[in-house]
């Protein structure tokens, strides 16, 4: 086949399964399912008519393995929250490679004692088939909005565990085939193949977020294209380690240092290109499938699929509860509790990844064909089965439905935004009934809705409070991206900012007489300041200036939480006493700040002037940027004019710090 052939394929799929996408949404089933099965029906009509199907074989594996694995698994692990995958490392290590063990070794049985299959061949069916494909996995739980423990639990499951069956898949077909494979010999090589992966992953992770500072959008995106593929096939061809660890290590390194070290305009052009990417890869990969299957293969190896299908949907729970259980009572980790368990165990949907490799199995392999036809099956009945029906299991779970707490916070930004459009259309003189009686009805409906909500005195508490730290938070990711914070002071006070919010939706006290500066971090947080540390500074600054812009962002930020509180106030929504406690609260860390600003500054050093002065002048351009930025959003100014005139801002405050003298021997 030739290449413009290829491309005319492609181009035939890809509209296809815009249109097929379509489809999905209206009937409600997951995109991928309509892909998978208008494949198989595309592929079993095409072969009545003597059409040729476009992939076969090892064409079939590497296709997927090269071109459609390493955007799809890097896409995934660039958007995990890096700091809740550490902080949930082990019970997703336990899923991802004992519990995927387990699984293999069940399935395997199953296959000797009840198809005759040898040991080794046994076995590795059961490591192609165990591991949970990401693809399927990750876009189906986001677009069910599942809770975020689980759904770091399952995107770093199937990330991991897509490496873990690969390099177990590669040991046990030597094994398959004849030559001897001692357990040392396996235990070694995959201790090297996938500790290798981490290491080399790690690397080239850490090599491009030490650039990234001086990268545009572009550059950065090419950078990140460059990690996913070259990362991959390097790995994999020159290396000999496990390219689906090392991408999957690089996406995760680089997406957690990136909050911190890559501009906002960067991280949102990454967000767009690799989510469409995904799309792309998704929807052909998902077609491809369907077309792969040979209808006649599955009839005639009937009795075996009935035999691997169950044992895939037994060995799954008993992999996955046995070992969670132990772990939460063993390691003393949170619970993960019975419910996202069970989730766990139904959400282990099959795809891309296993039957690539069930396609990749040599030709003297005398089980292959039998592989196939039940890979593919058990591909389908998890697509099928467990795909459709994961949304109604999780709302039979109560899972992944909004907290009356959020949904309360949802009708009061709903109301802020009645208040701005009305505040807007004023400033422009329009007034238009239908306009006018459209918004009123907005703000009437949501009204309505909150007065339905009741909330005790502490849970309003709680709530005005998450607003709160969600504005610090967001607050230091701002001053971050407007580079007016080192990147380990941003992260130091994100992870900060990260923990109150999780103590606070807990329902912990936070006391105005305690700073949330004066504790130390947890030992995760400790380690990825620690890498921070070893990364070039693009903002350049002493210790002293560091602890003195560190204080500053507080006191701005807790200046802003109390704004918005005070904004919510106004809202018919909380009760003011509620209000006011939380404002004190934010007060009290704001006045707490400036005093540690005033005992620095005493502190410092001749010739400090200069930097405060810098740093006013910073805050200015700060404050520039971000109403220039609400002008474009509003329509008023194109945003050409608004990046000419920030630059403009920028350049003389420059000139301005540049030529500020710093009188000798002042203290400011």
């Amino acid at each position: 086949m030739t290449l413009p052939d290829w491309m005319l394929q492609l181009s035939v799929l890809l509209a296809v399964a815009v249109v097929l996408g379509l489809l999905a949404r209206r009937i409600g089933l997951p995109h991928t399912v309509v892909l998978a099965v208008l494949g198989f029906v595309a592929g079993a009509a095409g072969r009545v008519f003597g059409l040729e199907i476009p992939l076969h074989g090892e064409t079939f594996e590497e296709v997927v393995i090269f071109i459609f694995l390493p955007p799809l698994v890097f896409q995934a692990a660039l958007n995990l929250s890096s700091r809740d995958f550490f902080r949930n490392l082990l019970p997703i290590l336990v899923l991802a490679v004992p519990a995927l063990g387990v699984s293999a070794a069940i399935i395997g049985a199953s296959l000797h004692f009840g198809l005759q299959v040898p040991v080794a061949a046994a076995l590795l069916f059961g490591a192609l088939i165990s591991a949970t494909d990401p693809v399927a996995v990750v876009a189906i739980f986001r677009e069910l909005g599942a809770p975020k423990r689980l759904l770091t639990l399952i995107e770093g499951e199937s990330l991991l565990n897509d490496g873990v069956a690969i390099v177990l898949f590669n040991i046990l077909l030597i094994a398959a085939l004849g030559e001897v494979v001692s357990v040392s010999d396996g235990v070694l090589a995959f201790i090297r193949t996938a500790l290798g992966g981490i290491l080399f992953g790690g690397a080239i992770g850490f090599v491009a977020a030490f650039v990234l500072p001086w990268l545009d959008r572009l550059t950065a995106t090419a950078v990140t294209v460059s990690i996913a593929y070259g990362g991959f096939v390097t790995a994999d061809h020159l290396l000999g380690v496990s390219g689906v660890v090392t991408t999957v290590t690089a996406g995760v390194v680089l997406g957690g240092l990136s909050q911190s070290r890559a501009p906002a305009e960067v991280r949102a052009v990454w967000h767009e290109f690799w989510e469409s990417l995904e799309y792309i890869a998704n929807a052909i990969l998902f077609l491809l499938i369907g077309l792969a299957i040979e209808p006649s293969l599955l009839w005639e190896q009937r009795i075996a699929i009935i035999v691997a299908v169950a044992a895939v949907l037994i060995a799954r729970p008993l992999a996955v509860f046995p070992l969670v259980s132990a772990l939460e009572r063993i390691m003393g980790i949170p619970p993960v509790g019975w419910r996202n368990s069970l989730v766990l165990v139904w959400g282990g949907l099959r795809g891309a990844v296993s039957l690539a490799l069930a396609l990749a199995l040599p030709e003297e392999l005398a089980q292959r064909e039998m592989f196939i036809a039940m890979t593919a099956a058990v591909v389908m009945v998890t697509l099928m089965g467990n795909a459709t029906t994961i949304a109604l299991l999780m709302r039979r779970l109560h899972l992944g439905e909004p907290s009356v707490a959020d949904r309360v916070l949802a009708g009061t930004a709903v109301l802020s935004g009645v208040d701005a459009a009305r505040a807007q259309l004023k400033a422009w003189g329009i007034d238009d009934a239908i306009v006018t009686a459209d918004i009123q009805a907005v703000a009437a409906r949501t009204q309505e809705d909150l007065a339905q909500l009741d909330l005790s005195p502490d849970e309003e508490h709680r709530v005005v409070l998450r607003q709160g730290l969600f504005v610090i938070r967001e607050t230091y990711q701002r001053l971050s991206d407007a580079k007016l914070l080192p990147p380990r002071s941003a992260r130091k006070l994100g992870f900060e900012a990260d923990d109150l919010i999780d103590e606070a939706s807990l329902g912990m006290a936070l006391k105005p007489e305690l700073p949330p500066w004066h504790r130390r971090p947890a030992a995760v947080d400790g380690f990825a300041l620690g890498v921070l540390g070893w990364l070039p500074d693009p903002v350049a600054a002493t210790p002293e200036e560091r602890a003195h812009t560190e204080v500053s962002a507080r006191h701005i930020a807790a200046f802003e939480a109390a704004s918005s509180i005070e904004t919510l106030r106004k809202l018919p929504s909380f009760r003011d006493g509620v209000c006011a406690q939380a404002i004190a609260l934010f007060r009290a860390w704001d006045d707490a700040a400036q005093a540690e600003l005033g005992r620095l500054e005493q502190q410092m050093p001749p010739g400090a002037l200069r930097l405060q002065r810098r740093y006013a002048s910073a805050i200015g351009t700060f404050a520039s940027a971000s109403a220039l930025q609400e002008l474009v959003e509003a329509g008023v100014l194109p945003e050409a004019v608004a990046e000419r005139a920030t630059a403009e801002v920028i350049r003389s405050v420059l000139e301005v710090s540049r030529e500020t003298p710093a009188p000798s021997g002042s203290i400011d």
